[in-house]
């Protein structure tokens, strides 16, 4: 990946209102301040413990798996500094914070410090902080996958406690970590799995709702406010990336002269259709979005004009009768630095289509 000063976030850690838009890389970095402060404090509280008293065997453990951590908190936060934010990043983080943790406790259990891998509270507490961020992160594939392998992750753990260590036979308990009871092993277990059932649901509704916010509500088509949104993203990718972007603007001819022939309610149904046609018809990777009226707007990332020519061809062929359609195609190039300006040449272009009494043109 090729480092770039043109982040798209700013120097400032703190997500405000303002930013909304780069709401996924200023909350992995948030929550990456969080981690660590409680990394470098868990780790200070260590090592004041060895000073004050014996060392203990799972010492030497918890400060090498808290020094990756901490070296992979410090790399993480350079990284979104100056790196263009991928998506991808906050499944890897938390499989990372996974990962580590997890290994921590079956090393205890490997090292027979098995007490250490049931009854440890700090170590418990950051699986809490593994699921609370990865639902705070809104993604659903990043909730289920991390969330739920938690508290199967520790059930594994004590099942190894038990099944190979016996530590529930051990007759003297730990000065430090105390002994081990069923009780308190099956309350973490079901806690963890309470905390997760609640985060993915919260996790679902919320998608919902994006869902709903971003698509119009008659076609199902996305919405001139994700329109704009991913048209700005695109451009710049395209930019940093040097891809082709095109963006087909449809027009349905005579719409109006179909209106008024069959009713408003069949309007309605013909716009839906088109959408879906349209939708059918493109690239799981293309977006189709209601521009406004009778008009749609296809974006079509890494795409030069002539195959978007093609695109626009096809689809003036995957509409319903008796629907024809109109195709302006406007491409990104030198000077094009907006959507504004980019729906303007595919709207030009659109124009002389339609004056020409239909079909494809491009500009």
């Amino acid at each position: 990946m090729t480092l770039t000063l043109e982040s798209d976030s700013s120097p400032r850690l703190l997500p405000v209102t303002r930013r909304v838009r780069r709401r996924g890389k200023d909350l992995e970095r948030f929550l990456n301040l969080w981690r660590l402060a409680l990394l470098g404090s868990l780790a200070l509280t260590i090592l004041v413990g060895r000073i004050g008293g014996a060392a203990r065997p799972e010492d030497a453990l918890a400060l090498a798996v808290l020094g990756v951590f901490l070296l992979g908190g410090l790399a993480l936060q350079l990284y979104l500094a100056w790196v263009p934010w991928d998506p991808r990043v906050s499944l890897w983080v938390s499989g990372f914070d996974f990962i580590a943790v997890t290994a921590y406790l079956l090393g205890c259990v490997v090292a027979n410090r098995a007490i250490v891998a049931t009854n440890s509270q700090p170590f418990f507490f950051y699986y809490f902080f593994i699921v609370i961020a990865a639902g705070l992160r809104g993604d659903p594939l990043v909730s289920r996958v991390v969330t739920w392998s938690v508290p199967a992750a520790y059930a594994f753990v004590v099942f190894m406690a038990v099944a190979w260590r016996h530590v529930e036979m051990t007759a003297r308990p730990d000065p430090v970590f105390g002994g081990f009871t069923w009780e308190l092993q099956v309350t973490r277990v079901i806690i963890l799995a309470v905390v997760t059932v609640i985060v993915n649901y919260d996790v679902g509704l919320a998608a919902s709702d994006r869902a709903e916010a971003r698509t119009d509500p008659l076609t199902g088509a996305y919405n001139r406010r994700f329109l704009e949104e991913f048209l700005n993203r695109e451009m710049a990718r395209s930019r940093r990336a040097h891809h082709p972007l095109s963006v087909l603007m449809v027009d349905l001819d005579g719409f109006k002269v179909f209106n008024d022939r069959y009713g408003h309610l069949e309007g309605d149904r013909m716009l839906a259709a088109v959408a879906a046609a349209l939708r059918g018809a493109v690239r799981t990777t293309d977006i189709v979005a209601r521009y406004g009226g009778d008009e749609f707007l296809v974006v079509l990332p890494n795409t030069p004009g002539e195959a978007a020519r093609r695109v626009a061809r096809e689809l003036t062929r995957a509409v319903p009768p008796p629907v024809t359609l109109s195709v302006g195609i406007g491409c990104m190039g030198v000077g094009v630095q907006s959507p504004a300006q980019l729906f303007a040449i595919a709207d030009a272009a659109l124009m002389r289509a339609k004056q020409s009494g239909g079909g494809v043109s491009v500009e």
